[in-house]
């Protein structure tokens, strides 16, 4: 009887494993972005590794040979950048709405073009309930039509942080000056200016996203995915979200049990070059990384910047191992060796690299942060300000806007953080910090993916403050309920004292009267 109970608890464990193992995954990873890609491409790896059959839209496959893996390329989307300008997008010179509606179009025209690409357009003429699983980048709206096409449940995940709207949609605050939103600039509301702006910028975004941005992307997303579709935000709120964030830049809001934080999730680390081990290896008054990421270009940016910005390179005593977009530059100093693309992981990882210099993008902070490396930030766009005024403030970064950028300053403040210790010694503290957790960000995405799977969504984390309107949230139904009281409270407390005063007055005049009377 034993050995029977055992045999069947082992066919009914079996069957689970089979279950969660061999499911069919369909992943939606659309920006064209290297350093965005990064953090998802260890994810569906891991998956088709794990037994899943995953298939992945990306604008960056792995091309590695895994049997269940099938990457589609829409790397053809990165030819939206050509009439998409971001290098010169700053939140210090443009209105919040501007910058909003500007990226919204830029994912509207990268949308198109990846839906229109003829492997795309193969998957979406499959039948409902050909996946088991649909995942998804979270800042693309449109994509989570791809849950209503498929009739599957769905985990959305961010590479930075998450927007306003989207924190609304799930139920988690959305005070601002508690929580500012992480393209606002604001990292705590300390003086009422704070106050002020992040008030603006959360009020303008989420109005923005409410009555326009959203509207157009649900009217964009039914022409792919069906004209009977629920409309995107409903079909947004019953996903579980992953925000890629950390202790040092979390906002710490308390977030609903469907919002979940995960960090760390880097590639593997590609290998020095024969070159750049050579260049580093014999930099021995030390090496400047200088990387501003894959989406500020120098060929776009106004102005003397790249003039400038090679000037006071050349005036640094160390090495400088520079991304560019060309190996050869008219002018170019004799300590600054030029790449179109850099292994950053292992650069940063060399003893010998005293700065870097970065955008202050969260994947480039992140990797900073892991080898201990100090920082100069000149922040452009997105999060990039949010995060340089959070590295500085923990001591192992100096930030440079782009509007006072020149060759003094940008001289100056790379030889500050080079030479002055505290910089790399504050650099180690977050090391630890950042290093010491329970679970790694790819485990602990994996996991959850897994569980969605199991039981067929999540539907049972979902906050019941993701159902309800703001006036509903806000309780302005029982204020007005307690206002009306108190008001008919007060006009019944009013009538009374009036008839009591005047029944008083005729006591008191009937008394007098009868007292002239007597006399």
């Amino acid at each position: 009887m034993n050995y029977f109970l055992l045999s069947v608890k082992c066919v009914l464990l079996l069957s689970f494993v089979c279950v969660v193992s061999g499911a069919n995954i369909l992943a939606y990873f659309f920006m064209p972005s290297k350093s965005h890609q990064f953090v998802f491409q260890p994810i569906w790896k891991e998956l088709a590794l794990r037994g899943h059959n995953v298939t992945v839209i990306t604008t960056d496959p792995l091309n590695e040979t895994i049997p269940n893996l099938r990457e589609i390329d829409v790397s053809e989307s990165y030819s939206a950048y050509l009439t998409h300008d971001l290098s010169n997008l700053r939140r210090e010179t443009t209105a919040p709405y501007v910058m909003i509606d500007f990226i919204q179009d830029l994912i509207n025209d990268i949308f198109k073009i990846q839906m229109n690409n003829e492997e795309v357009k193969e998957i979406l003429r499959l039948p409902k309930k050909s996946f088991d699983l649909i995942i998804l980048e979270s800042h693309n709206k449109m994509a989570f039509g791809l849950k209503h096409k498929f009739d599957a449940p769905a985990v959305a995940i961010s590479s930075f942080g998450l927007p306003v709207f989207t924190h609304y949609l799930h139920g988690n605050p959305i005070h601002p000056v508690l929580y500012p939103d992480f393209m606002s600039e604001v990292h705590e509301c300390k003086t009422l200016s704070d106050k002020v702006e992040s008030t603006y910028f959360t009020l303008t975004v989420w109005l923005l996203v409410k009555y326009k941005i959203g509207p157009e992307a649900d009217l964009l997303a039914r022409t792919y995915f069906g004209k009977d579709m629920p409309y995107l935000d409903e079909l947004e709120k019953d996903c579980l979200l992953f925000e890629n964030t950390n202790p040092l830049f979390s906002d710490k809001r308390p977030k609903t049990p469907d919002v979940m934080e995960f960090s760390a999730v880097l590639p593997v680390r590609d290998p020095l070059t024969a070159d750049l081990k050579q260049i580093l290896d014999n930099a021995k008054e030390g090496v400047v990384y200088f990387s501003l990421g894959t989406n500020v270009r120098f060929d776009h940016v106004q102005g003397d910047v790249k003039k400038t910005i090679m000037e006071a390179l050349g005036d640094l005593p160390y090495t400088v191992i520079c991304k560019w977009e060309s190996e050869k530059l008219e002018g170019q100093p004799k300590n600054v060796h030029l790449r179109k693309w850099l292994p950053q992981q292992a650069i940063l990882a060399h003893p010998n690299v005293k700065a870097f210099v970065t955008q202050g993008g969260l994947q480039s902070a992140e990797e900073a942060i892991i080898n201990a490396v100090p920082l100069v930030v000149i922040p452009f766009l997105g999060d990039q300000p949010l995060n340089a005024k959070i590295l500085t403030s923990k001591g192992m970064a100096e930030t440079i806007s782009p509007k006072d950028l020149n060759r003094r300053i940008l001289t100056e403040s790379i030889m500050k953080v080079a030479q002055d210790e505290k910089y790399r010694n504050k650099a180690k503290e977050l090391r630890d910090i950042f290093l010491d957790q329970p679970q790694s960000g790819i485990d602990k995405v994996i996991w959850w993916c897994e569980y969605v799977i199991r039981h067929k969504g999540a539907k049972h984390l979902r906050s019941p403050a993701a159902d309800i309107p703001l006036w509903e949230y806000f309780m302005l139904d029982v204020l007005a309920v307690v206002l009306i009281a108190l008001y008919l409270v007060y006009k019944i407390t009013k009538v009374t004292i009036k008839i009591l005063l005047e029944l008083f007055k005729r006591s008191t005049a009937s008394t007098t009267s009868k007292k002239k009377k007597k006399n």
